[in-house]
């Protein structure tokens, strides 16, 4: 345990360090805070703005967070940083372990401040009147934004590649998803497999307290619990297989 709090400690010590960390929290801040602020801007008042607007940069955050988790954890593997955590650490999980769990910490609170100035931003707005509604848009991406990161976390630490940890992720979130979602519309079993696909848990997870707000809900929706289930265990999934590749992988 001693070994695994020092291994936090370094990677803490490092992220805290690095000049890459400061762009990621400007950047993860104003992707929550830049859209609101332009709708503020542009739209005619009165205006009343609730939690859903205040996540209208949501899936632009989530992929910074793609980024942020595979390009930090890809990085330590391509610049052979890890090689010296396997020299002084006891055991090879330690360092990735550390890692993730770092970067969930900076990701929540990164997020859970940005949020917290966005709602500021909007109270203080001339004309606009903040509405403590759709609070479910908070909690979803404070869930959304460490497990995305993991993910991204997971992959790079299976693939041991900056380019292939980033863009696999993108790919499939922008990509490969929306085929199978599009390809639903006529498949059966497409649509059962786009069910359980990752990338859309966060948005899904929302549209269904929208949509059970206007009293629109379909009785085969499926609930905010399948939708944390399906990305609780791709998290799970893609961890596994990074950490197995990181305990068989040489270091040359």
């Amino acid at each position: 345990m001693s070994s695994f709090l020092s291994s936090v400690k370094s990677e803490t010590t490092k992220l805290l360090t690095l000049r890459s960390t400061l762009i990621y929290f400007i950047l993860l801040g104003g992707s929550l805070g830049g859209p609101v602020f332009l709708y503020l801007l542009l739209s005619e008042t009165p205006l009343k703005v609730d939690f859903s607007d205040v996540g209208i940069g949501g899936m632009i955050a989530l992929m910074i967070c793609i980024v942020f988790g595979a390009s930090t954890t890809a990085g330590e593997i391509s610049t052979k940083m890890h090689a010296q955590a396997f020299l002084t650490q006891q055991s090879r999980w330690n360092w990735l372990a550390a890692r993730g769990l770092v970067a969930s910490v900076f990701v929540v609170f990164t997020l859970a401040l940005a949020m917290a100035l966005t709602v500021l931003m909007i109270v203080i707005w001339p004309g606009a009147t903040f509405v403590g509604e759709q609070n479910n848009t908070v909690w979803s991406l404070l869930i959304g934004g460490p497990a995305f990161t993991l993910l991204a976390l997971g992959t790079a630490a299976l693939l041991r590649s900056r380019v292939a940890g980033i863009g696999v992720p993108l790919v499939w979130m922008l990509v490969v998803e929306p085929l199978i979602s599009l390809g639903g519309e006529k498949f059966d079993i497409l649509k059962k497999l786009s069910d359980v696909m990752p990338a859309n848990t966060i948005n899904e997870i929302q549209r269904y307290y929208t949509l059970e707000g206007y009293g629109a809900l379909m009785e085969d929706a499926h609930t905010p619990a399948f939708y944390l289930t399906v990305l609780a265990v791709w998290v799970v999934a893609l961890l596994a297989l990074g950490f197995f590749r990181n305990w068989r992988a040489d270091v040359r």
